[in-house]
């Protein structure tokens, strides 16, 4: 498999931390008591400062997830050299979405005119972009498709964050909600004889309660009858115990796998989630910090896009180029964590 262009927006909205704090202490929905104000304040300026967010991008009132993910396609196309007649699978991935049903791939399908592509969805929280580029390659060895393109809109910010916050010690679970940027990206991925491609994933499905978006009838999927429910449609992650169960899989999967072990990248892009966690990660693996890609201090927590928007970044810096060994590391709520690597 070979990945034939990549593309990436942003909104032009640069949101600093400064910005967001004072948006939480004005907003209607925070009822933390006076007194406790301060210590609300100085509490999400260390969380800032503990994951090194510095900024992220926002959508002003008059961009939308539809026109960021239009712009990210045509642009990925245009890079190809191809035409939206040469794409014979669409696959959408990711958090951010328009729909349940149909499927949210049908509406870019209409409007980039896709008239030979199929498509379809693909939904496993930050870790969707990979599944897909896992699934578009066995398509492509298979012969099914010749060209597959990866979609996904995170503009998710507005929608999804909960100002809902009462005390200080919400931020357990809310906090990291301001960490998130919203980015759309765009992969087309050809069929190539050699591509040294190896994937592996790992799922503890028991630590399902740590990250979640819930849905309105989500009391009727719970098994656990004493369980607490959260807010419908609201994001909420208990942020820390969620990075060490990630963290640890993560260490646990590379070191019992002897193809990961032998690999010696030239180019490493994970799912990034503050500076200091992609760094223990990095450590822990034995990598080279060097060959690291971090978009988190200007991008944010990009959710399924960060890593594709970190392979376009690195491309469009010249970090990138042919014939690198690329590794990609993902770790996501569920909990799942993956390895994808191949020669760019």
């Amino acid at each position: 498999m070979k990945i034939a262009s990549m593309a990436h927006a942003v909104p032009r909205r640069v949101v600093r931390n400064d910005e967001l704090i004072e948006r939480l202490m004005a907003h209607e929905d925070n009822t933390v008591p006076a007194l406790q104000r301060p210590l609300l304040r100085r509490t999400l300026r260390e969380m800032f400062r503990a994951t090194g967010a510095v900024t992220r991008n926002h959508r002003g009132s008059d961009e939308s997830a539809f026109d960021l993910g239009l712009q990210a396609a045509r642009s990925a196309l245009e890079r190809a050299g191809l035409r939206p007649s040469d794409i014979d699978l669409l696959i959408y991935v990711g958090v951010g979405r328009g729909f349940l049903e149909p499927a949210t791939a049908c509406l870019f399908h209409a409007a980039l005119r896709l008239e030979n592509a199929t498509c379809f969805d693909v939904l496993d929280a930050c870790a969707s972009w990979l599944r897909g580029f896992d699934l578009a390659k066995r398509y492509l060895d298979a012969g099914v498709y010749r060209r597959v393109l990866i979609l996904n809109c995170e503009c998710n910010f507005e929608e999804y964050i909960r100002w809902d916050i009462a005390s200080v010690g919400d931020l357990e679970r809310l906090g990291a909600g301001f960490t998130v940027g919203e980015a759309s990206t765009a992969t087309i991925l050809e069929a190539s004889e050699r591509d040294d491609y190896y994937a592996t994933f790992r799922t503890n499905g028991s630590a399902h309660t740590l990250c979640q978006i819930p849905l309105p009838n989500t009391p009727e999927f719970v098994p656990d009858a004493d369980m607490a429910v959260q807010r419908p449609l609201r994001f909420f992650s208990y942020g820390r115990r969620l990075i060490q169960c990630a963290v640890d899989q993560l260490d646990r999967q590379f070191h019992a796998d002897a193809r990961l072990q032998d690999l010696t990248p030239d180019v490493v892009v994970g799912h990034t989630v503050g500076v200091a966690t992609s760094q223990d990660v990095v450590r822990r693996l034995g990598l080279d910090p060097a060959t690291y890609v971090e978009t988190f201090p200007i991008h944010g927590n990009t959710v399924s896009a960060s890593l594709p928007l970190g392979l376009s970044v690195a491309q469009d810096t010249e970090r990138l180029r042919r014939g690198q060994r690329v590794l990609l590391m993902m770790g996501s709520a569920g909990v799942t964590t993956g390895f994808v690597t191949f020669r760019f």
